[in-house]
């Protein structure tokens, strides 16, 4: 390049103009860099996306699964109350008849005591008549030879 005040030759103009193709080249390598790695990054949050997508599909089957299972739970619970409800009338039931058993039994026990009761005085009495009887009869025994000397 010549002086300031001097008019720029095709020379000067060509220097120039590599100076500034050389920038825009470097430019251009580095937006080609650029935009390389942001289709690398938009491929990698494609990936993540998908991965993502993939997460959040296994979590919809991983509730659907879970709300199967609480609904088999809820119709178990309900299954079980209606079984307990069956199972406290039955027991009900059984606790009525027992207490009829219960009764019968102690009627029956209260008649078989006053019955052998009655056994026991007319034992008892069937005692004392033997004893009688016997005390009797040692008395005509002692009283026969008395009666057989007169």
């Amino acid at each position: 390049m010549n002086n300031e005040n001097s008019p720029a030759t095709k020379k000067d103009l060509q220097e120039i103009l590599e100076v500034v193709n050389q920038g825009f080249n470097e430019q251009t390598k580095i937006i080609a860099e650029i935009n390389q790695k942001v289709d690398n990054v938009n491929q990698k949050v494609d990936n993540v996306n998908q991965k993502v997508d993939n997460v959040n599909q296994k979590v919809d089957n991983v509730n659907q699964k879970v709300d199967n299972v609480n609904q088999k739970v809820d119709n178990s619970e309900k299954e079980v109350e209606k079984r307990h409800k069956e199972i406290l009338a039955s027991n009900e039931k059984v606790l009525a008849s027992n207490e009829k058993i219960a009764k019968s039994i102690n009627d029956m026990r209260q008649e078989q005591t006053a019955h052998q009761g009655g056994h026991i005085r007319t034992n008892n009495t069937l005692l004392e008549h033997d004893d009688k009887l016997e005390n009797h009869e040692k008395r005509i025994i002692k009283l026969e030879p008395l009666s057989q000397s007169v």
